[in-house]
């Protein structure tokens, strides 16, 4: 078994310059803070598209209260941020992963988006709950609840979409950008800063182990749908 640091950290205790470099580097990646210009932005453009492609008021009431929770998160991480480095509360950090950046042209664009990244922010906050930082292991239960339902949210779409043979026929088809964009979010199996995560209990679990677990999940729901699994390696930028 690797060596583990058993220790936890709590608002105002001094933090080791690894353990600090690392949890900055983490909330950093994660972006959701009140003064990060480009998440507040991204979030703008979800209720236009909303707005364009939502079939109903239904859906578009429903989006907007998605949009309210993604702004309660962002509240939540911007206090954890203050304590934890003020100069990056107000740092302009935009979506690094290439998966927040694909396009977004419809309904269904949408929905994938909800159910996959939605998801991957749901296994990252059940990390959390064990995690040494203490302040954000006490707000990942609610992060993970909330993220998880996102997801289901994009999923009770899809299951709309794919009641009829064409919306079912465009969900498969944009089921190749998306999949593989997915299982990416996770990172490289091969991520020299994954041992060191895992010594200072930030993570629980490597970034293949975590692929895997989510792997296991999504593809029960896609094969739900009736949607015809992508091979897990194609078109893959982080393997």
């Amino acid at each position: 078994m690797a060596e583990v640091c058993n220790r936890t950290f709590d608002i105002g205790d001094p933090l080791p310059e690894e353990y600090r470099d690392l949890l900055v580097r983490m909330m950093t990646h994660e972006g959701e803070r009140t003064g990060n210009l480009s998440f507040m932005l991204f979030f703008a453009s979800v209720l236009d598209n909303a707005g364009k492609y939502a079939p109903h008021d239904d859906a578009k009431l429903i989006m907007a209260g998605y949009v309210a929770e993604e702004m309660k998160h962002c509240i939540m991480f911007h206090r954890l941020v203050m304590e934890l480095d003020k100069s990056l509360v107000f740092k302009d950090t935009p979506f690094q992963h290439y998966a927040f950046h694909l396009s977004r042209d419809s309904w269904t664009d949408m929905n994938f988006f909800n159910l996959f990244l939605d998801l991957n922010g749901a296994f990252h906050a059940g990390e959390w709950r064990n995690s040494t930082y203490l302040p954000l292991a006490r707000m990942a239960p609610i992060i993970e609840r909330d993220e998880f339902g996102h997801s289901d949210m994009g999923y009770r779409f899809l299951q709309e979409t794919c009641k009829t043979p064409e919306g079912k026929a465009e969900a498969q088809e944009l089921l190749y950008k998306w999949y593989p964009a997915a299982l990416d979010t996770f990172g490289t199996s091969t991520s020299k800063r994954t041992p060191r995560f895992l010594y200072w209990g930030l993570k629980t679990k490597t970034n293949e182990e975590a692929r895997q677990d989510y792997k296991r999940y999504v593809d029960k729901k896609l094969l739900a749908l009736g949607l015809t699994l992508p091979d897990e390696k194609a078109n893959r930028r982080f393997l």
